[in-house]
């Protein structure tokens, strides 16, 4: 299934996040399907295709430093289009 993760941290956290970032990887199960990073600051929005123990296991390391606000999506358009490749 897919997930799309929006997630925010305070900026004072900004170091931190990417202090983690830079060794964190991707748990196994979860498939990336794209990632922004808001240029703005303090936000980045990914799509994943995993199950539900995938979707908690992508949280866990950050869950004390970013607000995420999760739901199912299906790709639609253009973007169905690219799945299919």
């Amino acid at each position: 299934m897919y997930f799309m993760n929006i997630c925010t941290w305070s900026p004072e956290d900004e170091k931190e996040v990417a202090r983690r970032r830079a060794d964190w990887k991707w748990p196994k199960g979860v498939k990336v399907i794209c990632e922004f990073i808001d240029l703005q600051g303090c936000r980045v929005i990914n799509v994943v295709d995993t199950d539900a123990r995938g979707l908690i296991a992508s949280r866990e390391s950050w869950i004390d430093l970013m607000l995420f606000e999760t739901f199912p999506v299906y790709p639609f358009g253009a973007s169905k289009n690219l799945l299919k490749k």
